[in-house]
């Protein structure tokens, strides 16, 4: 029998029970676009995160005091300084802050920063207007992009050329004016900061404004890649485990790890609703072969063999998975680029409520590779559903079959 003609066959088959292949079809369009929708966050989600870690560039190490006992100053600044393979050494103060302007509140992060080192703390960075703030002022900041023009607002917090007051200090908050003078185009995160919602200041006049002696963290910059694990070996040997040592390489392995089981998980969550639509393929094909018990009785006694009936039922359940698997790829990749809409609209929400405007985005990633196995996986479920009754019928006795009402 002809591959045309056994495909003929399938689809005269799925014509004469249109409503109940229609929702065997649906049950997988469902399965396969819950796999996509959910698998493609987790692509999109990793990549976004790399791509911002991957700002810091490689050669990047950032130091932390391990506890609050332990505290960073410029001894300890010149003396890494000194380590073989170290390149810059940048010292850096932050501080949340609340900021005040355009009849509202708002939490956001003030860094302090030598402006001779700001280019090496965030590479790249560019002006939508003004400038940096000067090496020995004491009140001006050049302020993220969102710091300007939070995403829930429809109008700048602040005015590049004006002044601006924030509350610095949980406790007993002190109120601060300080000058703005630049405000940088949007960036992301750079060595640990979030650059797009932080204030920008001179290291001395962040940590007089702080009130500080010592800095919040180290970061550091090796010659080159291969001096990284070098570096990092002498300041634990230096250092012990009063520092909390993270590289870029670190990082990146932590983030991958991380997204790769959360993609396995929400893989195999969503793949079940794929085996409940195998279940429903299964139930199909069984009332299916029972309704046709006769014409399977007739086919037989025209010649056709028990491998003939076989294919016209696989055929059957090979039509529904693939129309059902592509239909899901289509719908899931719709859904995929609602799902960071969504979010992001709930994150905005709910960071308003708290007075914070950090921005949650990404871009899901569909990639075709994901795309031909979920499709492959969605007809494989769909034949192997339904081999059983359409083995159970191909082996009917023709004679009892013609006899059956």
């Amino acid at each position: 029998m002809r591959s045309s003609d056994i495909l003929r066959w399938g689809l005269r088959g799925i014509r004469q029970r249109r409503l109940r292949a229609a929702l065997t079809i649906l049950g997988i369009m469902i399965g396969t676009a819950a796999v996509i929708a959910l698998v493609s966050q987790t692509e999109g989600i990793q990549s976004s995160i790399l791509e911002q870690v991957n700002k810091l560039g490689p050669n990047t190490i950032s130091i932390r005091p391990a506890s609050g006992a332990v505290v960073l100053t410029q001894t300890d600044v010149n003396k890494m300084l000194q380590i073989p393979g170290v390149e810059y050494v940048v010292p850096v103060v932050t501080a949340p802050v609340r900021l005040y302007g355009g009849g509202t509140s708002k939490l956001f992060t003030l860094v302090g920063v030598d402006s001779a080192e700001f280019e090496i703390l965030i590479s790249g960075a560019t002006y939508e207007e003004g400038r940096r703030f000067q090496p020995l002022s004491y009140s001006e900041v050049t302020v993220g992009s969102s710091v300007k023009q939070p995403q829930d607002l429809s109008y700048p917090m602040v005015v590049v050329g004006q002044s601006a007051t924030v509350e610095i200090g949980l406790v007993d908050p002190v109120k601060k004016t300080v000058q703005v003078v630049g405000a940088l185009d949007p960036y992301g995160t750079a060595t640990l900061v979030s650059v797009d919602d932080s204030l920008f200041m001179s290291l001395k006049g962040a940590m007089a404004l702080l009130g500080r002696s010592s800095y919040s963290a180290l970061f550091i910059k090796t010659t080159d890649v291969d001096s990284v694990d070098y570096v990092v070996e002498n300041i634990k040997a230096i250092y012990g485990t009063r520092l909390t040592i993270l590289t870029v390489k670190q990082i990146t392995q932590i983030v991958s790890t991380i997204t790769g089981q959360l993609t396995v998980l929400l893989g195999a969550i969503a793949a079940i609703s794929l085996f409940v639509a195998g279940l429903g393929i299964m139930n199909i094909m069984f009332v299916s072969v029972i309704e046709r018990t006769r014409e399977i009785g007739v086919l037989k006694a025209l010649g056709f063999t028990n491998n003939d009936v076989l294919m016209i039922f696989l055929s059957e359940a090979a039509i529904m998975g693939v129309v059902g698997g592509i239909l899901g790829l289509l719908v899931g990749t719709g859904i995929s680029y609602l799902i960071p809409v969504a979010l992001s609209a709930g994150m905005s929400r709910t960071a308003s409520s708290f007075g914070s405007a950090t921005a949650f985005s990404y871009t899901p990633i569909v990639r075709a590779d994901v795309a031909v196995f979920v499709l492959l996986f969605a007809v494989a479920v769909a034949l192997l559903a339904g081999f059983y009754p359409a083995r159970r019928g191909s082996r009917m006795d023709p004679v009892v079959a013609l006899r059956h009402d």
